[in-house]
């Protein structure tokens, strides 16, 4: 048998591609931080196959970490991340910025202040505390919390009412940090179709932009668009920037104080004052909450100026505030020479305005449908005295009598105002000689029952002879 010989170079070789074929296969493992200033990755390189391999994710401040991912699926939410290798690897290291969280005040509206009528610290407005994401741009922050305010408040929570009704996008919004005015744009379902209207509703929206913004360092006033045009509810022009120490102020003080001892009346009037004319309608003393009255429109013909306003009453099954309300609605419009009509509609066919006065003074005693102006109960009257006021009586028909300390009648007669509106009376008066100086008299005013002719709407007053 003859033996084969294999070259010693060939055996070399052969042993050579053996030891090649019996050593390990190595895998790359990359690493990647996204964002990059979101933190550092360590354990990038070669490793052997199925050789156990870590790599660590490290956020920087202000950072967290939120997991690993190889082609866009997280493998692991762990900073530090163990795994076998047995195939290359890419991994990208998940990081976004660290969520802080800021309190802030939502200015909604204020459901006590609505149904009463009398307005708060705020207005119409009042604060609800929230918790939101804190965001370092003024305008993001601010386009939080208006976003906020428009979601509207928990329906369960009956303390608070919406300001939009309808789902308002902002189109835009910007601050203006010199001026310190923000401005917000927003779309045109502000005033869609379930947009109350009423100066009531725009006064609640105003207040409550107003304050809401205001609350950022950056923001002093604000100024509203509606599709990059004025807001414009028909009963308020916002052209100006705001701020809340403007709104406070916007009636003139002798307006204000005009308004607040008119609201116990049913009336409605109108004003002239510095260049502008004040419509004011007061709906009286209410016993609960759930009445309402608001301007909802002003014509202006060719002999006349409409003003159309709509009286509500709370229905059986509505839940309200158990609280004396005196309810009111006032416009500003520009002046004018024609006469003012008013015209109720809604659950009120009709409200009484003032005959033979342009406005209402200074009520100084009265009861329900007798008003009187001057003089005060307690005054110092000479011998020659007069007694002005308004009724609402029966055919305006208005008894007096004056009598002197002891009760001896010394004078009795009959006003007439007008029966159907407010009528205007004048009495004038004269102390008989027998009354001396620094004694006392008693001045009463009253009206009859129509129906059992039973005495009604007493006044009394008691005054010094000077």
């Amino acid at each position: 048998m003859r033996r084969m010989k294999i070259p010693i170079m060939m055996l070399c070789i052969a042993t050579l591609l053996f030891a090649a074929g019996c050593a390990e296969e190595e895998h790359v493992v990359s690493l990647e931080a996204s964002p990059e200033e979101g933190g550092a990755v360590r354990g990038a390189g070669s490793y052997e196959s199925r050789s156990e391999v870590t790599v660590e994710a490290e956020p920087y401040d202000g950072f967290v970490f939120k997991g690993w991912q190889e082609e866009e699926e997280f493998v692991s939410t762990e900073e530090s991340y163990r795994f076998v290798i047995e195939e290359d690897m890419s991994l990208v290291a998940i990081f976004e910025e660290e969520t802080a969280y800021r309190e802030v005040a939502i200015y909604f509206g204020c459901m006590e202040a609505i149904h009463t009528g009398e307005p708060g610290e705020y207005g119409y407005v009042c604060p609800k505390m929230v918790e939101l994401k804190e965001y370092k741009e003024s305008e993001t922050q601010l386009q939080a919390i208006m976003e906020e305010l428009f979601k509207g408040p928990d329906p369960e929570d009956d303390q608070f009412s919406p300001v939009v009704y309808d789902a308002v996008e902002i189109l835009d919004l910007s601050i203006e940090r010199e001026e310190g005015i923000a401005e917000i744009n927003l779309s045109e379902e502000m005033f869609g179709e379930n947009w109350p209207g009423g100066s009531l509703a725009g006064s609640v929206f105003i207040e409550s932009v107003i304050w809401t913004a205001t609350q950022l360092p950056e923001v002093d006033r604000v100024r509203v668009m509606v599709e990059g045009d004025y807001w414009n509810d028909g009963h308020f022009i916002w052209d100006e920037p705001k701020s809340p120490e403007k709104e406070a102020a916007v009636l003139p003080a002798e307006i204000e104080e005009w308004v607040e001892y008119s609201r116990d009346l049913w009336l409605a009037q109108a004003r002239e004052y510095e260049g502008s004319l004040y419509l004011l309608v007061t709906y009286g003393e209410q016993p609960t909450g759930g009445y309402r009255v608001e301007i909802t429109d002003v014509v202006e013909g060719e002999d006349e100026l409409r003003v159309y306003v709509e009286f509500t009453e709370p229905g059986e099954d509505d839940i309200v505030t158990q609280a004396i309300t005196y309810p009111y609605d006032i416009i500003i419009v520009e002046p004018t020479d024609l006469p003012v009509t008013f015209v109720a509609e809604g659950d009120v066919d009709f409200v009484p305005a003032l005959e033979n006065l342009d406005w209402l003074p200074q009520i100084a005693a009265g009861s329900e449908d007798i008003r009187v102006f001057s003089p005060a109960p307690g005054d110092t009257v000479s011998r020659k005295f007069a007694v002005e006021g308004i009724e609402l009586v029966f055919e305006g028909t208005v008894q007096y009598k004056l009598t002197d300390h002891a009760g001896k009648e010394l004078k009795s007669g009959i006003a007439t105002g007008h029966g159907f509106n407010w009528g205007y009376f004048k009495i004038d008066l004269t102390i008989p000689d027998e009354v001396e100086s620094g004694e006392e008299v008693v001045f009463e005013l009253y009206s009859e029952s129509p129906v059992d002719g039973s005495i009604e709407n007493k006044v009394k007053l008691e005054l010094v002879l000077e």
